[in-house]
């Protein structure tokens, strides 16, 4: 049983991230295989049975930015939201995550979108905010805050949760006292969850030292890392502290739809006990390191050591 599941439904976005871990992939999607993934998406959900997910949740690509280009895609995106709303009215999954990042466009189908929910308190929009490497221009950023507002304003019940990456650029601003998180909290009425740094797909072939030259300040140095585990844990409390960067708060099962159409609906799965992460994929491969966390957690730029071993072992300082 996996509490929380989320489906990758296509890879298709026009975000243009610096830092995107989707790589090439994140090009156009075939409109067969958007319509493929849907369908296959609804015909499992039919099939849950209760107390089998807490949470179903969609995730992109991006959806809302020009991606239900055809009267067939959206409608069958929307029977994708009927369907998940007759889960959440039958008490089969107790919550909704619906992805999306607020950076072009009036996000009209977002909107019609949160309109088929009934119960709107079971639902969470998530979106993202970084420091570097997501507003390419002021008209994204203002974008972005214009929509966390009509968010807040027309759909109070509706919970927001924002993603910011731990960029060496995040902590300099975090330890410079330039980003203070309950005043962004507050500002925009969501939770804030913070996650580490992962090679850019496009970029995996360069060292973390030669991305860091073509992008920014994005992979910290171990010892400026460090010195925000303590900060934090000093300004934010206990609490705060257990929920950076935890698999406790992610999707234990993710179902992955590559631009490929022999590599469909491919199960990764988190492992919240181990932490270890792996893809039921032949031609995708996750390396976890001998602490048995995942390779994706090697996050410095001047080291290959584990960030959640570092964040254990100041816990066990402090």
């Amino acid at each position: 049983m996996s509490l929380q599941i989320q489906y990758e439904l296509w890879r298709e976005c026009n975000c243009n991230c610096t830092y995107c871990t989707l790589g090439f992939d994140n090009h156009k999607t075939d409109n067969e295989l958007k319509l493929q993934s849907m369908q296959t998406a609804i015909d499992e959900m039919k099939n849950f049975e209760p107390n089998e997910h807490q949470t179903v949740g969609f995730i992109g690509g991006e959806f809302f930015q020009g991606q239900l280009n055809t009267p067939e895609i959206k409608s069958k995106f929307m029977e994708l939201i009927k369907v998940a709303n007759d889960l959440l009215n039958n008490h089969i999954v107790k919550d909704l995550w619906l992805n999306a990042s607020l950076l072009i466009g009036n996000q009209d189908d977002l909107y019609e979108a949160i309109n088929l929910i009934d119960d709107k308190t079971k639902l969470w929009v998530l979106t993202s905010y970084d420091t570097i490497g997501r507003f390419h221009t002021s008209k994204m950023l203002d974008t972005w805050k214009y929509h966390m507002n009509k968010l807040h304003n027309d759909y109070p019940e509706v919970k927001l949760n924002t993603t910011s990456i731990l960029t060496g650029d995040f902590i300099e601003k975090y330890l410079n006292d330039e980003f203070d998180i309950e005043d962004f909290k507050a500002k925009y009425h969501t939770n804030l969850f913070l996650k580490t740094t992962v090679k850019p797909g496009h970029l995996s072939h360069l060292t973390k030292q030669e991305i860091n030259d073509k992008i920014g300040n994005f992979f910290p140095k171990q010892e400026k890392f460090q010195e925000f585990l303590f900060t934090y844990y000093s300004r934010e409390g206990e609490d705060e502290y257990h929920k950076l960067f935890s698999n406790d708060l992610r999707a234990d099962e993710v179902r992955k739809n590559f631009n490929d159409e022999n590599k469909r609906n491919i199960k990764f799965i988190r492992d919240k006990n181990t932490l270890e992460e792996t893809i039921d994929c032949i031609d995708e491969h996750i390396d976890n390191l001998p602490c048995g966390h995942s390779s994706i957690y090697q996050s410095y730029v001047d080291s290959d050591d584990c960030s959640i071993c570092d964040k254990q072992q100041i816990l066990d300082i402090i």
